[in-house]
């Protein structure tokens, strides 16, 4: 049947069969009553309106006009074609009114279409104005950041300069500290020594514990061994008892042995007597082998009568023959007319292939344009994604340089800070010393604020550097979703051809299927033919039959024969089946002997073992005699050193107090040059004073350097701005492009369909003029 994808089959011209013949109309052009007709092939008016039909087609031809009796008369005559026709044409109206609705959707689309693409235009044009713009203001930006290093350079030749001056002023400060350092150092060094004092007698006190504890473990060591001979000769007792376990095992084990060759020989006695059963049923089997030679002879002549009887019926069969070739051949002309059907068949299978073939490329062709528009939803969702990633880096972009700026700020306060208390002179030591200490925690924290001003910068370019990788990935995006977006206009052009070739398709299949309707309706007199041979057959299978029937009493004998051969193979089976039974008994007989001798060889192994695990045992009482002579000889060293490790105990006692002596001496040392100390850290006090003036200086012109730095880190940071802001705009651009892309080829694929909407309704109407011809001349077909 033809395939189709949509309902869109028209009411063609149809053929029909009248009076056993096929009549063809062909196309004429006729001008009658002012319209231009155009006949298709229709159904011709029945044979009874041939006449009339005939007068109406030759006044037409020669004349150009026909009698208005002579259309009455037509019209009468063939009233049901007309009324045929006005239903078709009624159809056909409908259908012209339908695609004339499907056009002017169609170019209303269009229209909306256009009107979308203008206003796209519009949209490119303000996007590109607004990317001019902000090209220009990013390039003004740029010159102004130029303009802010050169300040910056200026400053930072300001501040060298008062650096200059500073420095010897801070060498004589570091010549006063370094003394003083000496100082600090020779005090430092005293203070080591009373700690290695100390050290020294901790370490005596650790060596007198270490000997305590020696001594300790010597009397353990003495009482341990005491312990160890009192157990090894428990041990002794032990081995001494299982040795005479052993030897109880042995003599179990010989006897184990002795019972096991007895039950051997047994067993060789019962397979010997299995033997002589299985030879006498041997010699049973040979007899009942010989009478079952003598029921085959009598088989075999009851046989040959029964060939002789099936050679009557081969002749019976060769008259058959004769009678069955003319069924053949009619057969033959049967299957001839069933081949061309068949061939018709294949044939109508090969245009409905092509059908679905090419409805199958329609199918892919749409398959495809969904598969693109899929490929389109995840190229857009990718850039949302970028676009996504790129807010989100800009966000941590603003968030460090908020950081960066708490920390210039942080550090510029701190400056301050240091240059405050280095003008502060005066006061108590204490606190003298607690403004030293804060300045040395201001240091310290600067020093720290500078790493993470650095870590900070390098994060910022950083991040500056993965949008701009970013933001490259997104206009590659770009790029190819437009290129997809061309690629799914284009197969969406293709649409119509391929359903131009699927209805192409289906109307070669409806028409190989009235030929095959032909072919079949020639097949029931080729069947009748077929019967009248087929029943000359049977009488002859009817002869052949009598002849078949006297078979059965010869087959009986046959049979009988057979069934005596059958009983004698019987009882030879029967015999042979024993047969087994009794092989098997002399194996299995000869499996016992086997597993009894695998026992017996357990048993005298299981011997072997216990004899060798007396002489163990009887080694190990051995050993162990011996080692308890060893432990016991072991006993006076033990006692020796126990006593020694007390002595030691009793001289290192003596070396801690002399020890105790030299610290005093050391701690006298220590209090002198702490009292130096103090003095020449009066001295690079006076030093700090000269220097703090010129600090201020420098520090005034690093506070314009930092305001110089932030102004340029404000100006570098509206240049990035201002990049992704040209970006954005550019991507705007590149988007709006690719919109009127595909607005241009949604344009031409909606124009393409309203063309073919066009041609199908110029058919149509060609169809319905055709049909008002043969109206207007009552029926008949000019």
């Amino acid at each position: 049947m033809p395939y189709s994808r949509t309902s869109n089959a028209t009411s063609g011209a149809s053929f029909k069969r009248a009076s056993g013949r096929a009549v063809a109309a062909l196309a004429i052009s006729a001008v009658f009553g002012g319209i231009a007709v155009a006949a298709p092939a229709h159904a011709a008016p029945p044979s009874t309106a041939g006449g009339v039909c005939n007068g109406v087609v030759n006044q037409t031809a020669h004349r150009g006009t026909v009698q208005q009796g002579l259309l009455k008369a037509a019209a009468k005559k063939n009233a049901d074609q007309i009324t045929k026709l006005q239903a078709e044409k009624a159809a056909l109206t409908k259908k012209a009114e339908d695609l004339t609705a499907d056009i002017s959707a169609g170019q209303k689309a269009i229209v909306a279409l256009e009107s979308e693409e203008a206003q796209t235009d519009l949209d490119i044009e303000a996007a590109e104005n607004e990317h001019a713009g902000l090209v220009e203001q990013r390039a003004e930006t740029v010159e102004a950041v130029a303009a802010a290093e050169e300040a910056l350079a200026a400053l930072q030749s300001q501040q060298t300069s008062l650096r200059e001056r500073l420095a010897p002023l801070e060498a004589d400060l570091e010549a006063g500290k370094q003394a003083l350092a000496a100082l600090e150092d020779q005090a430092a060094g005293a203070t080591a020594d009373a700690v290695v004092k100390q050290e020294q007698i901790d370490a005596a006190q650790a060596e007198l514990t270490t000997l305590e504890a020696a001594a300790a473990a010597a009397q353990s060591a003495l009482t341990a061994q005491n312990e160890q001979v009192t157990g090894a000769e428990a041990e002794l007792a032990a081995l001494e008892r299982a040795a005479a376990t052993a030897g109880d095992a042995r003599t179990a084990a010989e006897g184990a042995v002795t019972a096991a060759e007895s039950e051997l020989q047994r067993l060789q006695d019962s397979g010997a007597a299995a033997q002589s059963e299985l030879d006498a049923q041997q010699a049973e089997i040979a007899e009942a082998k010989e009478a079952l030679v003598v029921a085959q002879a009598t088989a075999e002549r009851a046989a040959d009568a029964l060939a002789a009887q099936q050679a009557e019926i081969a002749e019976a069969k060769e008259a058959l023959v004769v009678a069955q070739a003319t069924a053949e051949r009619a057969a033959g002309a049967l299957a001839a007319q069933q081949a061309e059907i068949a061939e018709a068949e294949a044939e109508l299978a090969a245009l409905g292939n092509t059908a679905k073939t090419a409805a199958d490329a329609a199918a892919a062709n749409d398959t495809q344009i969904a598969a693109t528009g899929a490929e389109i939803a995840a190229l857009q969702q990718q850039i949302d994604e970028q676009n996504t990633a790129i807010a989100a880096k800009q966000a941590a972009l603003t968030q460090a340089r908020n950081d960066l700026t708490t920390l210039q700020e942080r550090t510029t306060f701190l400056d301050q800070e240091i240059a405050r208390l280095e003008k502060t002179n005066g006061g108590k030591k204490e606190e003298r010393e607690a403004r030293e200490a804060q300045i040395a925690a201001h240091k310290a924290e600067l020093t720290t604020l500078t790493t993470q001003i650095g870590d900070k910068t390098t994060l910022i370019s950083g991040l500056q550097g993965d949008l701009t990788t970013l933001q490259t990935q997104v206009n590659v995006l770009s790029q190819q979703l437009t290129t997809k977006q061309q690629e799914s206009a284009g197969l969406q052009q293709q649409a119509a051809p391929l359903q131009a070739s699927l209805t192409a398709a289906n109307t070669a299949v409806a028409t190989k299927q009235a030929e095959l309707a032909a072919q079949r309706a020639e097949l029931p007199a080729l069947e009748t033919a077929v019967t009248e041979a087929n029943t000359a057959v049977t009488a002859g299978q009817a002869e052949l039959t009598g002849l078949q029937g006297q078979l059965p009493a010869l087959q009986d004998a046959v049979t009988a024969a057979g069934d005596s051969v059958t009983a004698q193979e019987q009882i030879v089976a029967e015999l042979e089946t024993a047969l087994p039974g009794l092989t098997e008994g002399v194996e299995a007989a000869q499996r016992e002997v086997a597993a009894q001798q695998s026992m017996l060889q357990d048993q005298q192994d299981r011997l072997a073992e216990a004899t060798a695990a007396l002489e163990a045992a009887q080694a190990a009482v051995a050993a162990q005699e011996a080692e308890l002579r060893t432990l016991r000889a072991e006993l006076p060293a033990l006692q020796a050193a126990a006593e020694d490790a007390a002595a030691a105990v009793v001289t290192k006692q003596g070396e801690i107090t002399a020890l105790n002596s030299e610290m005093d001496a050391l701690v006298v040392t220590v209090t002198k040059l702490n009292t130096q100390v103090a003095a020449k850290e009066a001295e690079v006090l006076d030093l700090q004073g000269r220097v703090a003036p010129l600090l201020d200086q420098l520090n005034e012109a690093n506070g314009e350097i930092t305001a110089a730095e932030y102004r340029l880190t404000t100006l570098q940071e509206q240049v990035v701005t201002l990049d992704g802001q040209v970006t954005a705009a550019q991507q705007k651009l590149n988007e709006l492009k690719a919109v009127k892309k595909q607005s241009q080829g949604a344009i031409a694929a909606q124009t393409s369909v309203v063309k073919g909407l066009q041609d199908q309704l110029g058919s149509v109407q060609k169809e319905i003029n055709a049909i008002d011809g043969m109206i207007a001349l009552g029926g008949c077909i000019a």
